[in-house]
């Protein structure tokens, strides 16, 4: 992991409102979130990983499933997973357990980010920071 200051940190939005702008952008949201708090993913590659850039928010009103949900925005950070190589080779003949086998957990949830995506992930979040820096903050 690897934190970035920004000048969206403790901005606070509408979450349906960011939710839109961020998803238009890119960003994706899918099952990283709890009721109190969640995370804007950005994917920057899949080469030797994945590498993100993630947003965390939380709640300061309201649920986030619910319409009213004002958000406030945390410290945005780089995170990589990585994956074991040569999956194929260890798959089952069966078609069945191989419909399990092919969701792995990373080798390393918090690899060690490589600088050209460090440097992507700086340019991102500066594009996040002008879109986010145009909606009002509640």
């Amino acid at each position: 992991m690897y934190e970035l200051q920004s000048t969206i940190e403790n901005k606070v939005f509408p979450f349906q409102q960011i939710k839109i702008e961020l998803e238009k952008a890119g960003y994706s949201l899918n099952g990283a979130w709890e009721y109190d708090h969640g995370y804007f993913d950005y994917k920057l590659a899949n080469e030797d990983g994945y590498h993100f850039l993630r947003v965390p928010f939380h709640a300061i009103n309201g649920d986030i499933d619910s319409d009213e949900a004002i958000i406030k925005m945390d410290t945005p950070y780089l995170l990589t997973h990585q994956y074991q190589n040569n999956v194929d080779a260890y798959a089952e003949s069966s078609v069945m357990q191989a419909a399990f086998n092919q969701f792995q957990s990373p080798t390393d949830k918090d690899a060690d980010i490589p600088s050209q995506y460090v440097t992507k992930g700086k340019q991102v979040l500066s594009e996040l920071e002008v879109l986010l820096n145009n909606i009002p903050s509640k």
